[in-house]
């Protein structure tokens, strides 16, 4: 197989790469046109990318989408790539492998480039795949989960329910769709309900629930004065709660037994999706996670 070098050695200048890809006929064609039997012809979406074919750097694929690049290049199968950088982080990337004829007319080799990690994005991923590790290690370290759908929470004396109402504890997991319930609905969810032996659930307090929220991103902002706000920021995971330890908890909102202390129409709550704390209006219909004192 001849490679892509030796066509153009005689015309192979050292100081000045580009008389070689101007020689062994490389162009940009319109989309269209009718390609000569031996030229190749490539495109990539999206365009402006560095094109190696056999590993050498053939220039750059044409930024404008009706354009084409064009080279003339022996028979032989040729392996194509092309690269677009974007922050350092990641990139664009295609590849392809292309069995090249010299004695007819080949269809355009459209590459479509996916965005893809770099080495040093992969390194800082890496990174910070280990820093949360530890932060949520840190963190889980305080809680006890039972197998009877229960998590102990050491530090507040407080047991919560590992699903949300409505949920089934399987022993490994929360199976079935949570319930919405409006928030008078919410404050009698506990009434005649028995789990994991006791019978003394109840609504927990804005503070209570606030706290299960986990920002895996390390960063949170402050809430207001009136307490309003507070939630994760950066990039981080959702739902902002323990996983591991409260399986499959809805992204939504959550009732607490804090009413508005001046507009009584409304009471507290958390939303998982944000990890930010607020009000809502009573009638709304959010979920529910109820919690006992440990004893």
């Amino acid at each position: 197989m001849h490679s892509v070098q030796s066509t153009c050695r005689s015309l192979f200048i050292p100081v000045l790469v580009l008389l070689s890809l101007v020689a062994c006929g490389k162009s940009e064609q319109p989309l269209d046109a009718t390609g000569e039997p031996g030229v190749m012809r490539v495109v990539s979406v999206p365009g402006g990318a560095m094109l190696m074919i056999n590993g050498q750097h053939y220039g750059m694929t044409p930024e404008q989408p009706d354009q084409v690049f064009s080279i003339r290049l022996p028979a032989g199968e040729y392996e194509l790539q092309a690269t677009r950088a974007l922050d350092g982080f990641s990139e664009f990337h295609g590849s392809a492998t292309v069995a090249h004829v010299e004695d007819r007319r080949t269809p355009v080799v459209r590459l479509s480039l996916a965005r893809r990690l770099t080495e040093a994005g992969r390194e800082r991923e890496a990174e910070e795949a280990s820093r949360l590790a530890t932060r949520e290690q840190t963190r889980i370290a305080r809680y006890v989960a039972n197998d009877d759908g229960t998590v102990l929470d050491t530090e507040a004396g407080l047991m919560w329910m590992r699903c949300s109402i409505g949920q089934t504890w399987t022993g490994a997991a929360c199976a079935g769709e949570a319930k919405r319930l409006n928030w008078d609905q919410a404050l009698k969810a506990h009434e005649g309900l028995t789990h994991a032996g006791h019978d003394d659930w109840r609504l927990p307090t804005q503070p209570e629930l606030y706290a299960l929220t986990f920002c895996s991103s390390g960063m949170r902002s402050e809430p207001d004065r009136e307490g309003l706000g507070g939630g994760c920021a950066g990039d981080y995971r959702r739902p902002t709660i323990l996983e591991s330890l409260f399986p499959n908890t809805p992204e939504g909102n959550f009732w607490t037994s804090r009413q508005h202390d001046r507009f009584k129409f409304s009471a507290w709550g958390v939303a998982f999706h944000s990890g930010h704390t607020g009000t809502g209006g009573r009638t709304d219909y959010v979920h529910v996670r109820l919690v006992r004192d440990a004893k």
